[in-house]
C-alpha cells in the first residue's frame, strides 16, 4: 500500500479586487484508508507544504470568497514524489471519482521519474471551481477525490500503480449573517487596534482607505473566542511577501507557505481556521503590510 505523507498545506490563487490574492490555508484531519491496486510495491506521494516538516494527514484548504476579482477559483497543490521501486516510472494526477457540482478537474503529465533521481516535486494546478456567489450559512466544506497515477511508458498506456487521496475545501463568507463577527480591524482610526509589534502606516498600500499595518517581524493579537461556538476563522489582507508569509498560534507554528504567486508584492487573502471556546494568541509576519482583518464565529 502506498504510504502517503499528507501535509498542512497553502492555497494560493486566483486574484482579488486591487490585485489581492487570497490563501487557504491547511489544517489536519484524523487519516482516512488510502486503497491503492495492489500490483508491485508501489510509490510514495510526499504533501510538500509545510516547511520544515511533513505532516501525516490529508489537506484542508480555506478560502474566503468575499472581495475575488476572478468568477473561477483555480486551485494549486504541490506534491513530492518519492520514487523508490526498482524501476523508472512516468507519473500524472487525476480525478478519482467525479468532483462536486462547480468543480473542473483534469489530467495533468508529470512526467518522468527516474530511480537515479527519485525525488521529484511537482505543482497540480489543472483543477479550479467556480467562485460561490455567496454563503448563507457562512461555510461551505467540500472535498475531491485525486489520483496519482505511475505508468511505465511516456504514452501512459502501460499502468503500473496508483494511490487515491482527498483534499477538503472549505468555502468561507464572512459577510453571511450567521456569523458573529468577533472582530475587524482596518486600522482607518489611525490606530494598530491592539496589534502588538506593529507599525501603523498611512497612504502605503491599504485595502481600506487610507490606514494599514507594518509588522516589526512580527505581529501579535490574541482573540476571546469564549462561547458557543463550534467554528471560527481569521481572514487577513496581507501586501509583499507572498512566499514567506507563516503564521504561528499560541508560539506553535500553524502555517508557512510554499506555493508562490509568481507576483512580486501581491495583496494576498489569507484564511486559517481558529480553536473555539478558548483565547488564541495569533503571530502572523513575512509580509509588508496588513489590512482588513476579521475575526468571526458561530
Amino acid at each position: 500500500m502506498a504510504e502517503f505523507k499528507k501535509f498542512v498545506a497553502i492555497w494560493f490563487a486566483t486574484m482579488v479586487a486591487m490585485s489581492v490574492l487570497f490563501i487557504g490555508w491547511a489544517t489536519v484531519l484524523n487519516r482516512p484508508n488510502i486503497s491503492t491496486e495492489v500490483k508491485g510495491s508501489h510509490f510514495s506521494v510526499v504533501w510538500k507544504g509545510f516547511k520544515p516538516t511533513y505532516s501525516d494527514q490529508f489537506p484542508d484548504y480555506y478560502i474566503c470568497i468575499n472581495n475575488l476579482k476572478d468568477e473561477s477559483l483555480q486551485m494549486y497543490i504541490q506534491l513530492k514524489i518519492e520514487n523508490y521501486e526498482n524501476v523508472s516510472l512516468y507519473f500524472m494526477i487525476d480525478k478519482y471519482l467525479e468532483p462536486p457540482t462547480d468543480w473542473y478537474v483534469s489530467p495533468q503529465y508529470f512526467g518522468f521519474v527516474d530511480i537515479a533521481n527519485p525525488i521529484r516535486t511537482f505543482t497540480y494546478y489543472n483543477f479550479a471551481r467556480t467562485k460561490p456567489a455567496a454563503i448563507p450559512q457562512g461555510s461551505l466544506h467540500e472535498s475531491v477525490e485525486l489520483a496519482v497515477k505511475a505508468y511505465y511508458d511516456s504514452s501512459y498506456t502501460q499502468f503500473y500503480s496508483q494511490a487515491n487521496f482527498t483534499v477538503n475545501f472549505h468555502f468561507i463568507d464572512v459577510t453571511a449573517p450567521v456569523w458573529t463577527k468577533v472582530i475587524y480591524d482596518n486600522f482607518d482610526d489611525e490606530t494598530v487596534q491592539g496589534w502588538s509589534s506593529a507599525i501603523l502606516q498611512k497612504w502605503q498600500p491599504c485595502r481600506s482607505w487610507p490606514c494599514s499595518i507594518t509588522p516589526y517581524y512580527s505581529a501579535y493579537k490574541t482573540f476571546d473566542l469564549f462561547g458557543n461556538y463550534t467554528e471560527a476563522y481569521f481572514v487577513a489582507a496581507v501586501f509583499g511577501g507572498p512566499s514567506s508569509i507563516y503564521i504561528y498560534l499560541d508560539s506553535a507554528p500553524c502555517f508557512y507557505s510554499d506555493v508562490t504567486t509568481g507576483f512580486v508584492s501581491p495583496w494576498c487573502q489569507i484564511a486559517i481556521p481558529l480553536p473555539v471556546n478558548r483565547a488564541t494568541a495569533v503571530m502572523i509576519g513575512g509580509f509588508s503590510y496588513m489590512d482588513d482583518v476579521y475575526v468571526v464565529a458561530k
